[in-house]
């Protein structure tokens, strides 16, 4: 977490010049906030991925249900 909230105020301490200077560090900062999001998932034991569906009820009333994500497959070449 110190990670990303460290690479977070690095990007917000930045001062870009122009419009390509600004978009290649948002790029780069975007891949680097990823990895570390990716390296700390397995540390924090995230559970799996969720989808709400449209039916079921919750506590406020309002339906719902969870499903299990499928995951996507790649696309074969022809």
């Amino acid at each position: 977490m110190t990670a990303i909230e460290q690479e977070a105020a690095a990007f917000c301490r930045r001062r870009f010049r122009d419009q390509a200077e600004y978009l290649e560090a948002k790029d780069s900062h975007c891949k680097r906030i990823a990895a570390l999001v990716r390296q700390l998932r397995p540390q924090l034991g995230t559970v799996e991925k969720r989808s709400f569906g449209t039916s079921g009820t919750s506590t406020k009333g309002v339906p719902f249900t969870v499903a299990r994500r499928g995951r996507s497959k790649p696309a074969r070449a022809a």
